[in-house]
């Protein structure tokens, strides 16, 4: 079953940073099978207020001559970021994850990103120093506002962080849950295990049917 509007649905999106041959300083997404960034004006699939979040910050890395990551050589500063939005609340999340916690010039950081993307409610750094794929370190700590966002899928609310696993997809998650329920014929009687489940979306949609 498709989307009616099957464009801007994604709630997370990663961008990796990197250089060009130039030294520039570009974001984009992963060619496939290997680490060379392709650098991307915008995705259609990602939320509007990614591309001006990832500006500010591209602008914010050149006005403070902050290094992006760099794998080769294992230097560098900022490796990706983290956006998140909650589609019901329109809270938004950043998260920038770092090679370090010592993130030059904070406070000009939130402001600008502040100051060009309304619902703004999270700023955090992520601390990842390994030589890994995992883009997540398990240290963060909150630049500006709360270490979590909300949204509401099959009218329950949900505080997603950045480590939380959450559909990307949430209209077509309700859409699926509720042809699983009705699949499934549930009288009240029943005991649900949800394994492997992240949040626990399924079981908890399911408990209300």
């Amino acid at each position: 079953i498709g989307m009616e509007e099957p464009w801007r649905y994604r709630n997370k999106a990663q961008f990796p940073f990197g250089k060009d041959k130039d030294g520039r300083i570009i974001t984009g997404f992963y060619a496939g099978r290997t680490h060379a960034i392709i650098e991307q004006e915008d995705c259609l699939l990602g939320v509007e207020e990614n591309q001006p979040i990832l500006d500010c910050i591209r602008a914010f890395m050149e006005e403070f001559h902050i290094a992006p990551y760099e794998e080769e050589i294992h230097k560098g500063l900022v490796r990706h970021v983290l956006i998140r939005k909650g589609f019901t609340t329109g809270e938004l999340m950043v998260c920038l994850v770092c090679t370090s916690g010592k993130l030059p010039q904070p406070a000009e950081l939130v402001t600008l990103l502040r100051e060009a993307v309304p619902g703004l409610a999270s700023v955090m750094v992520n601390i990842n120093r390994a030589d890994t794929n995992v883009v997540l370190g398990e240290q963060t700590f909150v630049l500006y506002g709360s270490p979590s966002i909300t949204d509401t899928l099959c009218g329950l609310h949900f505080s997603l962080s950045p480590q939380s696993f959450y559909q990307v997809n949430r209209t077509q998650a309700e859409r699926l849950y509720a042809l699983a329920a009705e699949a499934a014929g549930l009288t009240g009687e029943e005991t649900l295990l949800d394994l492997y489940c992240g949040t626990g979306t399924i079981t908890l949609c399911m408990a209300g049917s």
